[in-house]
């Protein structure tokens, strides 16, 4: 009778390592919040990056209109004004992070924006 009591079956075994696995994976990984990083955001909303798009707009010579900023889609911008070097009308997309840095500026769409169909 006691032979049976001390007799641990193989599938308790596996099931114990798997769940102490589990456990050690998840501890390993990342549950603790301190390793995480998350960007700090100095402005919640895209409208407020508009002194930094009119200043640089500004750097490369020209004058942005308070109506040549349009916000497309979440930080991406379509900038229309007229470049006093080229002595024409330019149009831009920016793309800018939270805290008004900007990461994309062209004359093309950003990737987020084109589809197959444009």
């Amino acid at each position: 009778m006691n032979n049976e009591i001390n007799k641990i079956s193989f599938v308790d075994i596996t099931l114990k390592s798997k769940l102490i696995i589990l456990v050690l994976f998840f501890v390993l990984n990342g549950c603790s919040s301190a390793d995480k990083k998350v960007e700090e955001c100095y402005y919640e909303k895209p409208k407020s990056c508009q002194p930094y798009l009119e200043r640089e707009v500004e750097s490369r010579g020209s004058i942005l209109a308070l109506d040549g900023t349009v916000p497309l889609e979440g930080w991406i911008f379509y900038l229309t004004y007229f470049d006093n070097v080229e002595q024409k009308i330019t149009e831009k997309y920016v793309k800018l992070n939270c805290k008004c840095e900007i990461l994309y500026f062209d004359n093309k769409k950003p990737q987020e924006l084109t589809t197959p169909f444009n």
